[in-house]
């Protein structure tokens, strides 16, 4: 049965369960959500480890015997305003430690929340293909004292402008999605802007459970100035590519959970702490 799903029937189908997350985990950022209609997700990660960055990409560890920690509870909203119009709700809550031969400490509270909205843009050509396409705008607002250390973000607001390109497939009897988009941060304050590019791909291995591969990347624009206070790095001008591998278990058709595991692989003046997730998924 699965076979005979026309493109518009899989586009249909991941428009129903795979909706987008700006920013640290990226979901198919292609589709818009479907009119009155709302997606929640509430994910927690870990993250604890003396690994980092330095300035030459290499991986090594922080001076002084340092060790950064990070726990965070990251709930995303998104609705469904128009059948083309997408509103979204992105809400960090963070508790951040680091500790070393000179410093030990440790914050907790709200992070950089983001606002925005997603618009239905196909690519030209695309009405009766299996390609379609959206553009996103954001807002980033620090919610915290920004002069408090370990700081709870990297500070200043910023601006993302996105576009996105997704289509489903069909591998085998087994379905699948493909998702990509490239996006420009302005970012206010010290931090660099940013170029971030993100590309995932879902395959259905049973009727109930999806493996999810994802790669993220962003590159600071080197315009950044001052020090990062979250994890005691001389710039806030970073590099950072991350690998992450899930599973996504399908409970009803409204309700969903996942697990999985993210890996930086390349970066500079950053922390490179690797750790686990696990989300809910719910519609409404």
């Amino acid at each position: 049965m699965r076979k005979s799903l026309s493109a518009h029937g899989l586009n249909t189908a991941f428009a129903c369960t795979l909706l987008a997350l700006p920013a640290a985990s990226a979901f198919a950022g292609a589709w818009v959500a479907e009119e009155g209609r709302t997606l929640s997700i509430l994910k927690f990660s870990h993250t604890n480890d003396a690994a980092v960055f330095d300035d030459s990409r290499d991986r090594t560890r922080f001076p002084e015997g340092g060790t950064s920690r990070q726990d965070q509870l990251n709930l995303y909203i998104e609705h469904g305003l128009t059948p083309d119009l997408t509103l979204i709700g992105n809400f960090y809550y963070n508790y951040v430690s680091f500790d070393s031969d000179t410093f030990d400490g440790s914050n907790s509270g709200f992070g950089d929340q983001e606002l925005g909205i997603r618009y239905r843009l196909n690519p030209p050509g695309s009405a009766d293909g299996p390609w379609v396409g959206a553009v996103q705008a954001l807002v980033s607002i620090p919610t915290y004292d920004e002069d408090e250390a370990p700081a709870l973000g990297m500070g200043g607001y910023g601006f993302e402008l996105r576009y996105s390109v997704g289509r489903g497939f069909m591998l085998g009897d087994r379905s699948g999605y493909l998702d990509a988009g490239a996006a420009l941060r302005w970012r206010g304050g010290d931090p660099a802007d940013e170029f971030r590019f993100d590309i995932a791909s879902g395959v259905a291995l049973t009727p109930n459970w999806m493996i999810i591969g994802e790669l993220n990347v962003i590159e600071g624009l080197g315009n950044g100035r001052g020090d990062n206070r979250m994890s005691f790095i001389d710039s806030t001008d970073y590099d950072l590519t991350k690998l992450q591998l899930s599973a996504l278990y399908t409970l009803t058709h409204d309700v969903h959970f996942q697990v999985g595991y993210t890996e930086p692989v390349f970066g500079r003046n950053t922390g490179a702490a690797g750790g686990p997730f696990v989300a809910a998924w719910w519609r409404f």
